[in-house]
């Protein structure tokens, strides 16, 4: 979705050390824009009363004074509806913006094309799992239900699920998709 660099994309995420997560998707998503010559700034998500106001007027002013100008923007959370309403009040609609979850803000902005896709956790299936993980820890023990899900571990102690990446153009689609496995996003 992106021109070819050079650019600036910004990244609405987190360098909170305290929060791991957010923090290792942001450094994942900097660390591959930057491979591919793109300048990054990253916008650290504000949780505050004030923060869509916040997060919206920071973005904006970037991509109106950005050096090289920015030409994408990526967020990394539930609020990342935000990079879209950034865009728009900056007066460039057209950027491309990529989100994270199924908020319904996300959802009305993929439906009228301000936001091209998002990015969702398989919430269902990490909920889905956690019976049948538990059952073979108290059947087959720790160690071998680690070996079991081995390919599927993030780390020592974490199961990778999978993301979904759901086009603009998908968003029913998914939803049917859920509605057919009685998953609530």
């Amino acid at each position: 979705m992106l021109p070819r660099s050079p650019g600036t994309v910004i990244i609405h995420g987190s360098v909170n050390t305290a929060g791991s997560s957010g923090l290792e998707r942001t450094q994942g998503a900097q660390e591959v824009f930057e491979a591919a010559g793109y300048e990054v700034l990253v916008r650290q998500s504000t949780w505050a009363a004030q923060g869509e106001t916040d997060d919206v007027e920071w973005m904006k002013t970037q991509v109106e004074t950005a050096a090289p100008p920015v030409v994408g923007l990526i967020g990394l959370f539930n609020i990342s509806y935000r990079c879209a309403m950034a865009a728009e009040a900056a007066g460039k609609p057209e950027l491309p913006v990529v989100t994270f979850d199924f908020d319904p803000k996300t959802v009305d902005y993929l439906r009228e094309g301000r936001i091209k896709a998002t990015h969702i956790q398989r919430q269902y299936y990490q909920g889905y799992l956690v019976p049948y993980i538990l059952y073979a820890i108290e059947n087959i023990g720790l160690d071998a239900t680690r070996k079991i899900l081995a390919p599927q571990l993030a780390d020592e102690s974490r199961v990778d699920t999978g993301l979904d990446v759901v086009p603009g153009d998908k968003v029913d689609a998914y939803n049917d998709f859920l509605g057919s496995i009685d998953a609530d996003q």
